[in-house]
Parts: C-alpha cells; structure tokens; sequence
C-alpha cells in the first residue's frame, strides 16, 4: 500500500480506488453504531432515572417523609444533563453520517468519525429530554404535596 503524508494525514493513493465504496460502507457502519451505542445509553440513563425515583418514592412513603422527595430534584436534573450530552453526541454522528451519505463514491473516504455535536442547550430543551424529565419533577413535586393526605388517609 503506498501512503503518501500532507501535513500530518495519510492519504492512500489510488490503489485501492476499487474499494472504496466498500470502504465508504464500512465507514457508514462505524458512524451507525455509534448513533446506536448513543441511543441504547440515553434510553438506560432514563430506565436508571425512573428506577431510582421509584425507589426514593417507595422510602418516602414507608417513613412518612415526604420531604425526602424534594432531593430527588438535583438526581434528577443530573440525568437529565448527562441524557443531553448524549443527545448531542448522537445528532452530531447523525449530521456526520449524512454528511458521509451525500459523499460522492468516487471521493476517497477519510473515517472520520468525530462527532460535530448538536447544541448541548438545545438538547437540554428537546421534548425528548426537558420534556421527559420535567414531567418527572412534576410528579414528584405533585407526589410530595399529596403524600401527607395518602398517609393520614391510609393511617385512619
């Protein structure tokens, strides 16, 4: 294979023109997995979320407390902010991917798969994240006002 250096890249010269578009496949492969591995890990992040705020709820009713439910609010905001920055990485890979989709085939590939990201705040205020994790302060906020009627209520 001969590989020419320009400034630090190595470009691979026309002999292995032929594959290049098995190449450019493989580099679309690449990209997909990582959108993937993106998705699958923002889907677990609010699985853990709804898990944990279950738990806590569960703890607040067996002791009585429902003041306790108030500190789920930062947990939450914390999951909402690392759900985020996993949204971003995957609307960067799907620009990357597209931008690797309109290449014209006869263009070496490069495999670049760096991520161009997304606005984190966007993101952050997507339905998909904002939207998800603000109903759940609001149940919790809803939860911690109707407790003390639930337990007098049950305790009667």
């Amino acid at each position: 294979m001969l590989v020419c250096h320009v400034r630090g890249a190595s470009i691979m010269t026309d002999d292995f023109r032929d594959k290049w578009p098995e190449m450019r496949m493989k580099h679309l492969e690449l990209t997909q997995n990582a959108i993937t591995r993106m998705g699958t890990n923002g889907a677990s992040l609010k699985g853990y979320c709804m898990t944990l705020v279950a738990a806590i709820i569960g703890l607040a009713a067996a002791v009585s407390k429902e003041q306790i439910l108030i500190y789920t609010i930062p947990i939450i905001i914390g999951f909402a902010l690392l759900d985020a920055a996993y949204l971003s990485l995957e609307r960067g890979f799907r620009n990357h991917y597209d931008s690797i989709r309109v290449t014209q085939i006869d263009v070496q590939p490069d495999f670049h798969i760096l991520s161009s990201g997304s606005s984190y705040w966007k993101c952050f205020l997507s339905w998909s994240v904002g939207g998800f994790y603000l109903a759940i302060i609001a149940v919790m906020i809803s939860i911690s006002y109707l407790m003390p009627d639930v337990v007098d209520a049950v305790g009667d």
